[in-house]
């Protein structure tokens, strides 16, 4: 079996091929826009690279957010349109929880960023508890001083953190805050793929048409004359 991993969520994008075992090929880019192109430009070599084909795919995991409201979007309708295609098993996996990961070993309480706009961040907590790697939080938004004021005890801090952001937390909790290293920021597809199989092998799938973006607040669309139009906040709690 083959699942392919998709994540557009934020300026990052990466997509893996992966087996159960193995990651077969993977890419990993950084755009400020257009992640369609990229994306599908990565199909067309992982595939290549690997002699496989979409029909190959019978599983696919993707990152639903927070982030981007059009990269999230990209990303999901990108795994629909192969899982139509295919017949392919899907599985939605919450972005922050790609960020954690990898880093589910460390030993200690890791905090997953993401910007949020407007001077903001994305974030969730995650620990080991009784053996169990888990999310012990609701996806938060918070500014980078809120953050350490709650995290007061420390955490280590993985995922994408502007340098004002990154200063904010270093001077509120000095060596309580721990940051992985900056080769480490960005979302590798691999770590999706891990999760989405793992769930899937669970039975924690979900349809195609019933994947969603996970809106931890309204996008800010707006209309002709500036106004916000829509109200699409989906609270994870």
């Amino acid at each position: 079996m083959t699942l392919m991993a998709i994540d557009t969520s934020t300026s990052w994008g990466s997509l893996a091929l992966y087996d159960g075992t193995t990651v077969l090929a993977e890419e990993t880019w950084h755009l400020q826009r257009r992640h369609d192109d990229a994306l599908f430009g990565a199909v067309e070599r992982l595939l290549a690279l690997t002699g496989l084909t979409v029909r190959d795919v019978d599983r696919v995991a993707v990152a639903i957010g927070p982030g981007s409201f059009t990269g999230v979007r990209i990303a999901i309708a990108a795994a629909q349109g192969i899982a139509r295609g295919s017949g392919a098993a899907t599985c939605g996996v919450e972005t922050l929880d790609v960020i954690a990961h990898p880093w589910s070993g460390c030993g200690r309480r890791v905090c997953a960023t993401l910007p949020a706009g407007r001077g903001e961040l994305y974030a969730a907590i995650y620990r080991r508890t009784g053996g169990r790697w888990s999310r012990t939080s609701a996806i938060l938004v918070r500014s980078a001083a809120a953050l350490a004021r709650e995290l007061a005890a420390g955490a280590l801090f993985a995922g994408e953190l502007d340098d004002a952001s990154r200063a904010t937390l270093e001077a509120g909790l000095g060596e309580r805050a721990a940051f992985v290293p900056r080769s480490a920021v960005p979302r590798r597809a691999g770590h999706l793929a891990e999760i989405g199989w793992q769930r899937l092998e669970a039975g924690a799938g979900s349809p195609a048409e019933a994947l969603e973006p996970v809106y931890v607040r309204p996008p800010s669309i707006r209309g002709p004359s500036g106004e916000l139009v829509g109200d699409m906040a989906k609270v994870v709690s």
